[in-house]
């Protein structure tokens, strides 16, 4: 993992959608901006419940968001609405 390029996606990033809380719509966007390479250290959904779980890097990366722009990214829950059959 490049450190600069991180800082630099977070960077990019945070000018366009510096405003949001949303961590699903942050990572979207830095996931855009950023290499195959620089991209596998986000985590991936579970694949029985589909839910979202930041792991340790994506912790650091939403620290450095708060830093930045002082908002803090939340993980919205993305179930409502799904009916489990």
């Amino acid at each position: 993992m490049n450190k600069k390029i991180i800082d630099e996606a977070i960077e990019m990033v945070s000018s366009y959608v510096g405003h949001t809380t949303d961590w699903m719509v942050i990572k979207k966007e830095l996931l855009k901006t950023l290499t195959p390479a620089d991209r596998m250290y986000f985590s991936t959904r579970d694949p029985v419940t589909k839910e979202q779980r930041m792991n340790t890097f994506e912790k650091i990366i939403a620290e450095k968001w708060h830093q930045k722009t002082g908002n803090f990214p939340i993980l919205i829950g993305r179930n409502e609405g799904h009916n489990e059959k």
